[in-house]
């Protein structure tokens, strides 16, 4: 989407906001270990700087997708169109979507 279109200019230039993960001690906080949640965040309150800083970490706009797509599971709906027309991604195939599509089964709607 055109909103990244700075991101190759700008890469390893920016860091995640620590007010996004404000009940981590993010001295030895393992950024591999909790990328779906750094992802969550991201996606929900993060803004453009932070979004550049997840595509560093995670190997770019593609890797962040895979991210996005395959380990993303607490979001909102509006959250979740939110992040697949940023990141181009068909919602019926993101795990959150997946999930949520199977409560609603269970509980028989």
């Amino acid at each position: 989407m055109k909103i990244f279109t700075t991101y190759k200019q700008e890469k390893g230039k920016h860091h995640v906001n620590n007010g996004l993960l404000w009940d981590y001690q993010l001295e030895d906080f393992d950024w591999q270990k909790y990328r779906r949640v750094v992802a969550e965040r991201v996606i929900m309150m993060g803004r453009l700087a932070d979004w550049y800083a997840a595509f560093d970490l995670y190997g770019g706009i593609r890797g962040f997708r895979k991210i996005a797509r395959d380990e993303v599971v607490d979001i909102s709906p509006r959250n979740l169109d939110f992040m697949c027309r940023v990141l181009n991604l068909n919602k019926t195939e993101t795990k959150c979507y997946r999930q949520a599509q199977s409560k609603l089964q269970h509980l028989g709607y």
